[in-house]
């Protein structure tokens, strides 16, 4: 879309823009070229020319190492619901440090049972396994339902993501995901691709037809009920509550990956509003309040995988920072905050995401830049998902919204706009986003959006001459 020789000298303008102002970042990231294979020690957050560095953030708000306040629309990878730094997170942790808990490693404490029972509580699922992550959590998910199960078949939605773990590296992006011989990653061996099966998201008839053919190798569906790396698509009540309905006529275990959606739109599990009981659900992020924690949650015969009186168990519980008491203690502080203040905190949040979304569709749309703007429900009975994305289309002819993979479709969308040219826009307006939108949190402000929107009319003013 800004491919024209007059799109091309935009982005080179805002890149040397962006380079003036942010130079102390520039500097911090030239010198990673020394320490890592990307130049920084985390891929997923970098972009070119180079990313920004933070020194502290706090509620809505990062500040750079270039002292550059940005609107944050990331938020810690979705962790913080509550915004940056929130003072029951503070609170928590600084408790735990006091009472010479916070640090210590190695033997358990009364923390775990605590926040079992507040699991329960508020998920109604039984039995539980801590890990230190979310990759760890949907991979040992996974392994627990093939050892219930003794199958060795795992199926997965085409563009899910569930971690940088095996079962996770087929069907992830466009075309990649539709090409079954080519692996998304080095280092697997070429027969594991074998044992990955997809399906596209609320396809019914495809899931169909999927477990008539496979049904009886198929031992575990591994399932986001938005689909997070292919821009934030939810599923259908339709789609899911057939995916519960397959995987018990066919003994195959239901694994929901709830890293981004769980305690995300109420204080418990996005599964309870798609009205199934899953087999297995892993929740992360939310739950964490920043820290390094995520769970494995479900059923007690299911789970009972990774009991040591097992001949050969499942080793889902090792770790050293598995149920740090750090990690545990901010878990509890966020669950009974969400909690007690449900009916503040939800609504608010709903409300504001539908208002940056609804508004950022209709200025593009004035402005004549075709778009489609992610995270709406297809069903009267399902809220839209607080966080989504912009996708540019570029040739409609090519894109096809209700498939989610099209979301890596570049010749469909212009995802460098989405993924990098907008984000860098945006970030000489003081705002920073994800895929174009983001994350809103009950740190954001009606202001905020307002905001928001303000610079997107100023960024779509700026390319819409050059796309139109």
């Amino acid at each position: 879309m800004l491919s024209t020789p007059q799109g091309k000298k935009y982005i080179q303008t805002l890149e040397k823009r962006y380079a003036k102002r942010f130079t102390k970042s520039k500097e911090v990231f030239a010198e990673g070229a020394a320490f890592y294979p990307n130049q920084a020690s985390h891929a997923a957050r970098t972009f070119k020319p180079f990313p920004p560095f933070i020194k502290s953030a706090a509620g809505n708000t990062v500040t750079t190492v270039d002292d550059i306040e940005l609107l944050d629309y990331w938020q810690g990878h979705f962790c913080n619901i509550l915004g940056h730094n929130h003072p029951v997170l503070i609170e928590a942790l600084q408790t735990a440090i006091d009472h010479q808990l916070g640090l210590q490693l190695g033997l358990l404490t009364t923390l775990e049972n605590e926040l079992s029972s507040l699991l329960k509580e508020t998920t109604g699922l039984e039995s539980y396994i801590f890990t230190s992550s979310g990759t760890l959590s949907t991979m040992s998910a996974i392994m627990l339902g093939l050892s219930h199960t003794k199958r060795s078949g795992v199926l997965k939605l085409e563009g899910g993501w569930h971690g940088a773990q095996p079962w996770s590296l087929v069907s992830v992006k466009y075309p990649e995901g539709i090409n079954h011989n080519l692996l998304e990653s080095s280092g697997v061996p070429r027969d594991w691709v074998k044992e990955t099966m997809t399906v596209p998201l609320n396809d019914v008839e495809a899931l169909q037809q999927r477990f008539d053919e496979d049904g009886d190798r198929i031992g575990v569906f591994i399932l986001e009920l938005v689909l997070g790396n292919s821009g934030m698509v939810m599923a259908s009540k339709e789609f899911i509550q057939e995916a519960r309905k397959l995987t018990r006529k066919h003994g195959a275990v239901l694994v929901i990956d709830e890293m981004v959606t769980g305690f995300r739109v109420h204080a418990g599990g996005l599964f309870e509003l798609y009205e199934i009981d899953p087999d297995l659900v892993t929740f992360g992020k939310v739950v964490s309040g920043g820290m390094p924690f995520a769970c494995i949650a479900g059923k007690k015969e299911i789970l009972a995988q990774a009991s040591a009186s097992q001949k050969s168990r499942v080793w889902a519980d090792g770790g050293t920072f598995n149920s740090h008491p750090a990690s545990l203690s901010t878990a509890i502080a966020v669950i009974r905050y969400l909690r007690e203040r449900e009916q503040d905190i939800y609504p608010s949040i709903l409300q504001m995401m539908d208002t940056l979304r609804s508004g950022c569709k209709e200025i593009m749309n004035k402005h004549g830049i075709l778009v489609d703007v992610t995270g709406t429900s297809n069903d009267d009975s399902m809220p839209n998902f607080p966080i989504g994305t912009i996708r540019f289309i570029k040739e409609a002819s090519l894109y096809e919204a209700s498939r989610a993979v099209q979301h890596w479709n570049k010749e469909a969308l212009d995802i460098d706009l989405r993924d990098r040219i907008s984000k860098i826009a945006l970030m000489l307006k003081g705002i920073y986003t994800w895929q174009g939108l983001g994350v809103v949190t009950h740190a954001h402000t009606d202001e905020d959006i307002n905001r928001t929107l303000s610079s997107y009319e100023d960024f779509a003013s700026e390319i819409s001459e050059i796309i139109n």
